[in-house]
């Protein structure tokens, strides 16, 4: 049973949260403020942690700066939640070391699929550094996600819901899994730069695809291919020498 830590002040919030995560199997400890909350999170030595942002004698910043500076604790996935939505606060979480935010207020399916998220892919992560015996320092944590600007106002994604995205001059369209699109300013070579290159492929010039959304690749004219994303109507089409790579990566 994986167990987690709650920091909130409010009463009202805390029970709230502390009732829905227990009811879905998770062993919850809970702190009404931040100096309790880093008291515990040393003694109790959580698999995750949420914390709130705004509190009185310790605030969620100094709360996860506590944390990433100790040994023992440092390595522990931590949420924030909170209702703090400007982009400096969330690039100050994200500088300290955040894995995610949940902002305020937040439905139950919410919560749970933020702390199942991060509790599965940080179980992810320690496997595949065992199983490869990475010199990789248990306080890594797998950058999964990207802060953009989206009509002003700060938005994270994670890589996973990401179906594809399309070039436009300085900016870039990016259509996620549930059929929204975000248009942002961001060069296709940045976004090349930071995907993870296992997952993402650059077809052409113009576009990168998420490989986990693929279907099947058919062959085209003048020995070129389309190939089929989920919940895409239109085809891709792909040069010979990307199908062939599509298909090896993928066995189809």
């Amino acid at each position: 049973m994986s167990r987690i830590l709650l920091i909130e002040d409010d009463d009202e919030i805390r029970t709230n949260v502390e009732e829905i995560l227990e009811s879905h199997g998770y062993d919850v400890f809970t702190a009404p403020n931040g100096k309790e909350g880093i008291k515990l999170a040393n003694e109790l030595q959580p698999n995750l942690i949420l914390c709130d942002i705004m509190m009185p004698l310790v605030n969620g910043y100094e709360v996860l700066k506590s944390v990433s500076s100790n040994d023992e604790t440092k390595h522990i996935p931590f949420i924030f939640l909170t209702a703090k939505v400007e982009l400096s606060d969330i690039r100050t979480g994200m500088n300290l070391g955040a894995d995610d935010y949940i902002v305020k207020p937040f439905r139950a399916k919410e919560l749970l699929h933020a702390v199942s998220t991060r509790l599965d892919r940080i179980k992810t992560f320690k496997e595949d550094t065992f199983q490869s015996r990475s010199k990789t320092p248990a306080s890594s944590k797998p950058v999964d996600r990207v802060m953009l600007t989206v009509n002003n106002k700060p938005l994270l994604i994670k890589f996973e819901d990401i179906k594809y995205i399309v070039a436009d001059g300085e900016y870039t369209a990016v259509y996620m899994k549930d059929g929204s699109m975000n248009f942002v300013r961001k060069l296709l070579k940045n976004w090349n730069d930071a995907l993870p290159e296992n997952v993402f492929l650059r077809v052409h010039r113009a576009t990168i695809i998420n490989l986990e959304y693929v279907i099947k690749v058919e062959k085209w004219f003048n020995r070129s291919f389309i190939i089929y994303l989920k919940g895409l109507e239109e085809p891709i089409q792909v040069s010979q020498r990307f199908a062939k790579k599509i298909k090896d990566t993928l066995s189809i």
